[in-house]
């Protein structure tokens, strides 16, 4: 067997994984939601145009916040839209939305990477200080959209369904990986072609039901750190999403990718 490839930051894997993804939606544009969050803040969102989105911050710890960006949009299924942008003045966040208008509902997550000395810590000493193996932050949180969040405001729900099954996943004509979905914090990743050929590992995941077989995954890397989010659909065998990290081994530029793939179960497994 030949020498597996390097590991590589997501600036250089970005390159190849773009090929399937959903096209861009302006299904957003032109309109403004009111986003009451479980944590007590208030996201006032304003979809300009197809890609531009503007934010005020009217109530919580943030309060009075104001900012502007680029976003990308699609529509995985008919209301149910996945925003996503970095965050202009945070250090390396993003920010992704299902916005469930179905529901009025919304999950918010706002992933954060870490600093070049954070992310060169060992392993062995994270262990040691009773920390995350992986030094990327993820915050979820749910929402009201255009109503109040109440104890009787629908969420969308951490799921186990999922657990158990093997997924392919075809992003390019050079581009492969497989998922095994281990349990509800964890999933082993494979690379069966591309660049990064012959690697695989496990890392932390979150699992949330968005809709029958809909599902919002996201998942957080200890080796090279990255934050991958993709809503997936196995009634359509279809992903949407992005892959966050650095361009560089400088951990300068930020890369926020946006990806999508053709998806085949493999096989499931039920432990008795």
């Amino acid at each position: 067997m030949g020498k597996p490839a390097d590991w590589i930051q997501v600036g250089e894997l970005a390159k190849g994984i773009t090929e399937n993804i959903l096209p861009p939606s302006d299904g957003l544009a032109g309109r403004t939601f009111r986003l009451n969050l479980e944590d007590g803040s208030r996201w006032e969102l304003i979809f300009r145009d197809a890609g531009t989105l503007e934010w005020n911050i009217n109530k919580g710890a943030t309060r009075g916040e104001q900012g502007r960006a680029g976003y990308v949009a699609t529509c995985p299924r008919e209301q149910i839209f996945f925003v996503d942008y970095i965050h202009p003045r945070a250090a390396a966040t993003a920010v992704s939305l299902v916005m469930d208008l179905n529901r009025n509902i919304a999950t918010a997550l706002i992933g954060q990477l870490p600093g070049e000395a954070t992310a060169r810590q060992d392993l062995f000493s994270r262990i040691e200080g009773n920390t995350e193996l992986t030094a990327v932050d993820a915050e979820f949180l749910s929402a009201a959209v255009d109503g109040e969040y109440t104890d009787q405001t629908p969420r969308h729900t951490p799921t186990t369904e999922l657990v158990g099954k093997r997924v392919q996943y075809v992003y390019s004509r050079t581009e492969a990986y497989e998922h095994i979905y281990l349990n509800e914090n964890l999933y082993t990743w494979h690379c069966l072609a591309g660049v990064e050929q012959g690697l695989a590992d496990t890392d932390r995941c979150h699992h949330y039901k968005i809709a029958d077989q809909l599902y919002l995954f996201v998942w957080r890397e200890k080796l090279v750190p990255t934050l991958g989010v993709v809503i997936i659909d196995m009634q359509q065998k279809k992903t949407t999403g992005k892959l966050f990290g650095y361009e560089t081994n400088d951990f300068g530029k930020l890369t926020n990718a946006p990806v999508g793939a053709y998806a085949t179960v493999l096989n499931v497994t039920r432990h008795a």
